[in-house]
C-alpha cells in the first residue's frame, strides 16, 4: 500500500484504487502506515514521510 501514496498529497480515494482494495479498507492500513511513521494524513490525503528524519515513538527512551 505504501507504493500507492507519493510524495504529493494522494487523496485516499487515489489510493484505493490503485490498490484495488475498498476505501474502508485502504483507511485502515493507512492508518497504521501512519502511527508506524511512514506517512501523514494531510488535508486532501496522504502523504509518505522521509523514515530518515521521522523518529518513532518506540525508538524513544522512557
Amino acid at each position: 500500500l505504501l507504493a500507492n501514496v507519493g510524495d504529493e498529497v494522494t487523496p485516499v480515494d487515489v489510493v484505493a484504487e490503485r490498490a484495488g482494495q475498498s476505501v474502508p479498507v485502504t483507511v485502515a492500513q493507512l492508518l497504521e502506515l501512519e502511527l508506524a511513521g511512514w506517512i501523514a494524513a494531510v488535508p486532501g490525503g496522504y502523504v509518505r514521510l522521509r523514515r530518515a528524519s521521522h523518529v518513532r515513538r518506540t525508538d524513544v527512551s522512557v
